[in-house]
Formats: C-alpha cells, structure tokens, sequence
C-alpha cells in the first residue's frame, strides 16, 4: 500500500484536545512511515511531533482572524501541488476556510482527499458551515452528530464519527513513576496526609465550569479535601483573576489551587483521588479530560450533556450532575468523601472501559483506514474507474433514448460508480432510483424561457458533487447544460458528453449535440450524418445502442406474464400476432403499417399497436378512423403502454419497425425484438440498415411503401419454419453486437478516455 502523504491543519500546538488529537494521529502516521505534516502558527506540542518524526510547518497568523492570514490560500495551494498531497485534513474554522479555499482552486483531478472534523458544538452560522465541507465529515462523538444533522444541511453518507481517544501507553498508571508523582507534590503543595484530592483539568475559560466547581466547593468546605485547577492561567486572564477572587473571597486559599499550565498530565492525574469535569454553559463535544482521567484508573464526575454521555458509565465510572448546578456538584462530591471506597472501584472499572473504548490507536486507526478510502476513491476517480456521472434529458417516460440512460444509470450504479439523472421525471423515475441513481426533478427539455433557470442550480450540482462526466441527450436539456458547463472555469468543468440519438434537424439549435468533449453516435449511419452535416473535427465514437440480454430472453420470461397479457389485450390463441411497438407518432409509421395491412390477404392475423395512446390523441383518432373506415376492428388493436415489453414480444410472430418520414438512428424495438427471437420486419434506412440482415434476421422494405411492407408480411405469414430461423439468428446477431453491457462498457471506456485526457492537460499545465 502506497505511502500516504497527509497534512493537518489548525491553529497552533499548544494544549487542548484538538492540538492533542493531532498530535497523537501525526505520530501514529509518522511510526507507520506516512509523511505526516502539521501546519500551525507553532505552540509548545511542537518538538513533541518533530521527535515523533512528524514535519511541523510554522505558518504565524493561520488561524488569526485578520486579513493577514488570506495570504496562505495561494502559498497552500502550492504546497498541495509541490508536496503532492494525499489528504488534507481542517480541524478549526479558520484554518479550514483557508485549507478550503486553496484546495478548492486545484482542478478536481489534482485536488487531494479533504477530511474535515467536527471538534465542537460550533456556533450555527455561515462561518461555521466550513466544517461540513470535507468529502469526509468526522463527528467526535454521537452527539455531535446528531448536532450536524439538525443544524447543517450534510449528506449523512458523508459522515464519520470516530470517537477521540487517549494514549494509553503515556496514560498509564504503572507507567508513572513515583518521582515525577513527586515533583508535581512540591511544586503545587499538595497536602501528602491522605488529604482527598479533587482535581479538574482543562483551560481556565467560563464554559469549563471552574467558577460552578468552585462554587460546590464553598458548600462543603467544612469537608477534608485538597482542589486542583490545572490548566493555563495566562490565556484568559480576566476570567482567571474572578476565580482567584472568588477563592479569596470564600477563604478557599488552603483548599483550592489554581496551578496553571501542566506538561505531565499522566503525572497529575496520579496526584488526583478523582476527577471533575464540570463544563456548563456549553457541553463537551467529546470530552478527552475524562478519557484521560478514567484511563489513570480515576473515576469522573462529569456534567450530564454532551459526550460525556458517551464517554462515561454512570455508576459505574463516574457520575452525573446537572449542568451550572453547585448544589447538585457539591451533594456528588460529598458523596464520594464520604465513601471513599468507590474511588478505586470505580477507577479499576474506568481503565478497562477506556481500554475497550477509548483509546488514541483506536482512533487513528479509524481515521487512516478512513483517509485510505477517500484516497483510493481518489486515485479510482482519476483513472476514470470511479465516475461522478451527470445524465441530462426531457423525462423518463419511455422510449429508447430514456431507457437507454436508465441502463446507463444502473450499470454505472452497479459498478462502484456515482450516477444522477436530470429530467423533469416520469413513470421510469421509480425504476431509476431503486437500481442506484439519484434523480433530480428539473424541467430541462422545457422550450421555455423558464428552463433557463436551471443554468445557475446546475452549475452549482457540478461543483458540489465534483462531476466527472455531463452527459447531454437531447438538444435542450443540452443547451442548459452546455451554458452551464461553459460558465465554470476551464480547470472546474467535467468532461462533456452528447449523444446524437436522432437525425436531428440541421440547424443551430441542433448543432449543440456537437458541443461534447466527445460525441457518441448510436449507429454508423448516424456518424456519417454528424460528419456530413456538421463536419465535426473532434472524435466521435460509435457505440451501438443495446438491450438487456438478461430481460429480453426468453428463457426468463414466465409464461405467466404473457398470458396476462395476451388476456389484457385479447389476443386469440393460434390466431398469428404482427406487432408495431413503439410510440404513437407519424414518425413511427403506424400509419403507413395500418395500409400495409390492406394488402394482406390473410384475413387470420391480428394486429396489435403498442404505445401510449394519450401522447398524442390527435394522431391516435386519425388511427382508430382509418382502422373503422377500412372494417379492421376484428383484426387491429391499440393496446396502450405495456411496461413489460419482453412478455408482450413474446405474443408476437412477426414485429415491424414502419418508420418512414424519417429513420431509426438505431431502431430499439427491432433488436428488442430480434433478442426474444422473434423476425422483424423494417424500413430499410438509418440504423435499422445496421441491425437487421434481410434474408437472414428479417426483411428490409422500402420506406413508405406500404405494398411492399404487405408483401413481406404475407411471406412472413406463410414462411411456417423459416421465420423460426431468422429469428434464431436475430438473438444470435443481438447478443453478439447489441446488448446493453457491450453498450455500456464502451460508454464507460469512452468516459475513462476522456477523463484520461483532461487529466493529462491539467497535468500539463501544473
């Protein structure tokens, strides 16, 4: 496994859980022979780190608020590119908006894996929001999760929680020797007669509580005990100089003892009976003090919020009080005065559990095994190997361009890959979106100025989600996405893809499917259209549609699903079926299919017509009339949508693609067809030219011609065993030129070639 490269960013090193929790995962890193790198305005925790084999950058005025600090976006942006950093991981507000905006500056390829942590109940604000900007969001604690998901708005799959934890080799009880336990005795004047001591770790601030702790202790001062503040008096000196009045003011002088900075922790806590953590106007996001506490063996009384809640066992490692409450403290306290036997139980007890728990490997081993999944997405995503893809189209009722992008979707699904499709939806949504893809309903194919409104909501999904691949399949969904996809700076912009479904109208409006970084042509006749029409300098790739060789076999086909269907529709058995599927449109000919049929002279046969007959009713009377004007009602039906097309092929002896104002780019419902082994006859044109082979799979006829479409009928009709043959070859010739899989492979190999391609330009130019 290749050697990571990471670096953390925050304020400084000095004390506190977050410069500690970095400290310990720099070390963790640097002993697995990681390049692990801190970058901080400096602090005392530093030469600790470098010892370890950490590298520590001082950046001075990094986590300053001032405008100062602006200069080190571009200065971190090189040192990503120079370093060639894996992962980036912000651990405070400031730094992150710094660490975040020059990540964001780096091309999407070139930008390393981002990991942002959770430290705190955060003040809900824009500022704020920065933390939920990792690709990785870690919440130290179950509440802090819970606390991002109210307030924030976070995918929930992009969080972490990963509990801090200590180092349980340095926190230790029987790594603690009896001079160094001694030492901090004289320098504090801790009484050595067996005096209980009470001790409450963490800076001098007013939501750690030690105005609350030192109010409890004025209620039961009458009681032995010794109280010890440690944390550093110089950082907040006005809220320092009240303790120390209050404490005069209470005679509390030869009881309590504010001592200042420590750097011998495991020490102290030696020195401690047992431990209060008495934070109260705001709760401890995770609370190491007790971890480290329970991991001397001493038990904790802790305030009941936060994760403390998750952190202690109450009555078993500790004990609760409310919060700001002295009275509830000082009953706590007394308690354990007065039943001092509980300390060691309850501390033999805490060690064990923070050992299961709690501990700092734990920690950073969750949190490396968390940076080697984001990094290999990465590396996957720059081979082209996991793709954010971005389907555009009108909606996803039916028809081959819609089904086509829903096996895209599930493939790219299937496959490890990100797939969303923009549409204004449809009945195929629900398919779409139980097969793995995200669908997003915007009216994109809308010819209305209104459809211009999703230009901005567009571009910002592309930069959001970090998408590879813009695929456009039809000319206004393509013109929305194309401006938006223009607007984005070079370096920003996804690959572009269009598809040339059609023979679309030679004008400007169509040239927009000409726009892609690649275009793909569904058929030959197709590409020859694109280069004669357009005459395209850049590639255009053909990749032949495909249908789903698993749903159109036959072998999979319950006999129970025709019948259904055969009884919906009221199919006589024996009597031959001839199917014309597709929508109901004068481009698809059923018009032209319906005259045929008045040369026909078999009088046995019945017709059946598939599509939605409420897509355009105009057309639709214009049918039924001829079918009553020429006596055709026992021998024609127009049986509506059927949503399960591989059963109703099924009931089909012949199936016709009759399109003839204008051709198949590739002709669906002929391969369709041809895959349930069933002969096809059609119009001799655009793909279908392609497809079927006459005289082998099916005849080909001339467009618009309905004598010569009847003629073939009737010898399909009377052909007994041979249509049995083309349509054994039909599944044959599907299967090895057709199928979605192939269909979908090259697509994905197409993505992965373009992706490549960017990728070394960007390389390129950095």
């Amino acid at each position: 496994m290749k050697k990571l490269r990471i670096v953390q960013i925050l304020p400084e090193l000095d004390e506190g859980g977050v410069e500690g929790e970095t400290l310990d995962l720099a070390i963790y890193l640097a002993e697995r022979g990681h390049h692990s790198v801190v970058i901080s305005s400096g602090g005392r925790l530093v030469p600790q780190l470098e010892e370890a084999g950490g590298r520590h950058l001082t950046w001075p005025h990094i986590g300053e608020k001032s405008f100062r600090c602006l200069k080190y976006i571009k200065k971190l942006r090189n040192f990503f590119l120079k370093e060639r950093i894996d992962v980036v991981h912000l651990r405070s507000r400031l730094p992150a908006w710094i660490g975040y905006m020059a990540w964001k500056s780096l091309p999407p390829l070139l930008r390393p894996a981002l990991i942002t942590t959770f430290h705190g109940f955060y003040s809900i604000n824009s500022y704020s929001t920065i933390m939920t900007k990792g690709e990785r969001v870690i919440a130290v604690s179950k509440v802090i999760t819970d606390h991002i998901l109210e307030n924030y708005q976070v995918d929930k799959s992009r969080l972490e929680l990963i509990h801090g934890g200590c180092d349980t080799k340095t926190f230790d009880p029987d790594g603690v020797s009896t001079d160094r336990i001694q030492y901090l005795r004289q320098k504090w004047q801790v009484p050595q007669d067996g005096t209980p001591i009470i001790m409450l770790p963490g800076r001098l601030t007013q939501w750690k509580g030690q105005d609350v702790f030192i109010e409890s202790l004025v209620l039961i001062q009458d009681l032995p005990f010794f109280a010890i503040c440690v944390g550093e008096t110089e950082e907040h000196s006005s809220f320092t100089k009240r303790l120390q009045e209050k404490i005069h003011r209470y005679s509390l002088q030869d009881k309590v003892k504010l001592v200042g900075h420590c750097s011998d922790m495991p020490a102290a806590l030696m020195l401690a009976n047992f431990v209060v953590s008495a934070s109260s106007s705001q709760p401890e996001a995770f609370g190491k003090v007790a971890i480290e506490a329970m991991a001397m063996s001493r038990p904790v009384v802790s305030t009941r919020h936060g994760g403390s809640l998750e952190t202690i066992v109450e009555n078993e490692t500790g004990w609760f009080v409310a919060p700001s409450n002295p009275s509830q403290m000082a009953a706590a306290i007394k308690a354990i005065l007065v039943n001092r036997h509980l300390i060691d139980e309850f501390g033999e007890r805490s060690r064990k559990w923070v050992l299961e728990n709690f501990t700092a490997h734990r920690m950073c081993e969750k949190t490396l095994d968390l940076y080697k999944e984001l990094h290999h997405e990465k590396v996957l995503k720059r081979q082209g190997k996991k793709i954010t893809a971005v389907q555009m189209l009108p909606e996803l009722e039916g028809g081959g361009v819609e089904r086509g992008t829903l096996e895209m979707g599930r493939y790219l699904a299937a496959n490890g890959h990100r797939s969303i499709v923009i549409s204004a939806g449809g009945r195929m949504v629900e398919q779409l979106v139980g097969e793995g893809s995200r669908h997003i309903s915007w009216a994109v194919g809308s010819k209305s100025p209104r459809c211009l409104l999703y230009i901005l909501p567009l571009r910002r999904l592309l930069v959001r989600e970090q998408v590879d691949i813009l695929h456009l399949r039809s000319r206004m969904p393509a013109w929305v996405g194309y401006i938006a996809w223009l607007t984005l700076a070079k370096k920003k912009r996804p690959v572009l893809v269009t598809t040339f479904h059609g023979f679309y109208s030679h004008n400007k409006y169509s040239a927009i499917m000409t726009k892609g970084d690649g275009v793909i042509a569904v058929s030959e006749s197709i590409r020859q259209h694109i280069h004669e029409k357009y005459r395209v300098k850049k590639q255009v790739r053909l990749i032949f549609r495909g249908v789903d060789s698993e749903v159109f076999n036959p072998d999979n086909i319950d006999r129970s699903r025709v019948d259904t269907l055969r009884r919906r529709w009221r199919l006589r058995q024996h009597a031959p079926v001839i199917m014309l599927p597709g929508r109901i449109t004068r481009l698809k000919g059923q018009d032209i299919f319906l005259k045929s049929l008045l040369r026909v002279k078999r009088r046995d046969y019945q017709a059946v017509l598939v599509g939605d007959v409420k897509e355009n009713p105009g057309y639709v009377n214009e049918l039924i009339e001829f079918i009553a004007s020429h006596k055709l009602e026992e021998n024609v039906r127009l049986v509506g949508h059927c949503s399960d097309m591989a059963a109703g092929m099924l009931l089909a002896d012949i199936v016709l693609s009759a399109s003839s104002s204008e051709p198949e780019a590739f002709g669906r419902t002929t391969v369709e067809a041809m895959a349930m082994g069933k002969p096809v006859i059609a119009t001799a044109h655009g793909g279908s030219l392609e497809t079927v082979v006459h005289g082998e799979t099916g005849w080909l006829v001339t467009p618009s011609s309905p004598e010569e479409m009847g003629r073939y009928i009737e010898e399909a009709l009377n052909s007994g065993e041979k249509i049995k043959e083309f349509g054994k070859k039909g599944q044959e010739r599907v299967r090895k030129f057709f199928t979605t899989h192939s269909m979908c492979n090259k697509t994905i190999d197409f993505y992965q070639e373009l992706i490549g391609e960017k990728l070394h330009s960007l390389d390129l130019r950095n």
